[in-house]
């Protein structure tokens, strides 16, 4: 029984403790869908706080600043 020498044969090196060590074709597919996945919820977010400035347009600076406190007091309430 031969032993196994991670990376002898170099030229077909793929580390099998990575999840892409033996798929490595995956990798792409996965930043692919990733990207897409982080524009399409930017999207989302963008259409709410575009929603909200409009709907107030006098008081867009305020609502601009509520934003602000509110994301920062998330931020504290969760790190």
């Amino acid at each position: 029984m031969s032993r196994y020498i991670y990376g002898k044969n170099k030229r077909n090196w793929a580390d099998p403790s990575s999840k892409y060590g033996l798929c490595p074709e995956q990798f792409e597919k996965d930043v692919q869908e990733h990207q897409e996945r982080y524009e399409r919820k930017k999207d989302t977010i963008k259409a709410m706080v575009e929603g909200m400035m409009k709907s107030d347009p006098v008081g867009q600076e305020e609502t601009f600043q509520m934003f602000v406190e509110v994301l920062k007091e998330w931020r504290e309430r969760n790190d």
